[in-house]
């Protein structure tokens, strides 16, 4: 769960930090002793801790010690940014400091949707320098990032290769056996710019060294000599603007209601995986699934039930193909699944094990129990094409729907 607890002794405070982050779709606890924080941090699980730095009753600085024992991820809300201020939040593990302004609540809750969507988010740290390496992935540990270390440009493909996943790569610019630049150059070829971001951390002043990097593919540059905020306010944009894109992605490729892939991003990537598989001579498989007698659910419960009865559908299918194939919903109660790993004999198992969970659904709609079932129309011959592989699964459809339904037929 999404939950956040607020530490300020000003109720006026807590209420407004409170109301903004309930908008910003969190959950959110309220604590205005130190005392109250504790036996509140003791019953639940939270993923990141608000607390002013002044508090009653104790010394300036100590609820946002209380959220760093608990391993609790700690913002500091200050009244004041002055010398000694800042000094002294410098020496804690804080993920960031923010103004005790209404003008500043729009970032607080930027800050805390940060912390959330890092959660289970890898980056990776690359540089020669062991207390360098330990340094960074300390500050971007406090975001909720999951950080891997690599001590040079070789060790760090290596990594990649093992985890696919990172989104993002702050690197170092001269190391041993690959630089900065070499690698840079490497993760261009497995993956671009828009999926995955590197930033290069370099003590190098030559005019031309940044110039160099983002030429070859680096999304930004940062100085080594750069504070902290700067750093962390670059590796915060970087991946929001992944997620934007990621974002943007998928509203052109995703079925807005099921979040299945739609059918132009379906024919878009199965067509080269039917060339491909013809040329290698791998088999492949082709169904096409329809809800049976969708039309009666949305008569009889009305159409909240029947996206309801699409979602719970989608989903399931979703689990179910895995990494196996790719399902997209084409359009209205039908769908397609382009399955290409697995094996010809046991392909018909295979779905007729998902013809059967579906069968066993329920979907709960303003206390009525709906249930429903799938015909399946499949094929495996090639046939030529992918669109004849789609019209010989679209006769077995329909050969499965006159024939009683709820059944799969092949060839």
């Amino acid at each position: 769960m999404n939950k956040v607890l607020v530490l300020d002794s000003s109720k006026v405070t807590t209420l407004l930090i409170q109301k903004a982050l309930q908008q910003g779709g969190f959950v959110c606890d309220l604590a205005q002793t130190y005392e109250e924080a504790e036996k509140l941090i003791a019953e639940n699980n939270y993923f990141v801790g608000l607390s002013s730095v002044v508090l009653k009753g104790v010394k300036a600085g100590e609820g946002i010690d209380l959220f760093i024992k608990n391993n609790i991820p700690a913002i500091a809300v200050t009244s004041t940014l002055s010398e000694d201020v800042l000094k002294d939040l410098s020496k804690k593990d804080i993920v960031d400091y923010v103004l005790k302004k209404s003008e500043h609540i729009d970032y607080i809750v930027r800050t805390v949707r940060r912390v959330s969507k890092n959660r289970g988010l890898k980056v990776m740290v690359v540089d020669d320098s062991k207390s360098v390496r330990a340094w960074l992935s300390n500050i971007l540990g406090r975001q909720g990032l999951t950080v891997l270390q690599a001590e040079d440009g070789a060790d760090a493909a290596e990594i990649f290769d093992r985890n696919p996943d990172i989104k993002l790569v702050l690197t170092d610019y001269t190391m041993p056996r690959m630089d900065g630049v070499q690698l840079t150059a490497h993760l261009r070829t497995l993956r671009p710019s828009d999926e995955l971001s590197v930033i290069v951390l370099s003590s190098d002043s030559k005019s031309g060294t940044a110039p160099l990097f983002l030429k070859i593919g680096a999304n930004d540059f940062i100085h080594k000599s750069a504070r902290i905020e700067e750093i962390l306010c670059r590796v915060n944009s970087n991946l929001e603007i992944l997620e934007l894109i990621a974002e943007s992605r998928d509203r052109a490729n995703k079925d807005f209601l099921t979040g299945l892939w739609n059918r132009r991003y379906f024919f878009e990537n199965c067509e080269p995986v039917y060339k491909k598989c013809q040329e290698i001579g791998h088999g492949i498989a082709l169904a096409l699934l329809d809800i049976d007698y969708f039309k009666k659910v949305n008569d009889t419960y009305g159409h909240e039930a029947g996206d309801m009865v699409l979602k719970k559908f989608s989903t399931l299918l979703r689990e179910y193909v895995g990494d196996k194939g790719l399902p997209a919903r084409v359009g209205g109660e039908e769908f397609y699944v382009m399955l290409n790993s697995v094996a010809p004999d046991e392909i018909v198992p295979f779905l007729d094990g998902f013809r059967k969970q579906v069968e066993e659904l329920t979907v709960s709609f303003n206390g009525q129990k709906i249930k429903f079932t799938v015909s399946i129309g499949v094929t495996s011959d090639a046939g030529g094409s992918l669109s004849n592989m789609i019209s010989r699964a679209d006769d077995l459809l329909y050969e499965a729907k006159t024939s009683g339904r709820n059944r799969v037929l092949s060839s």
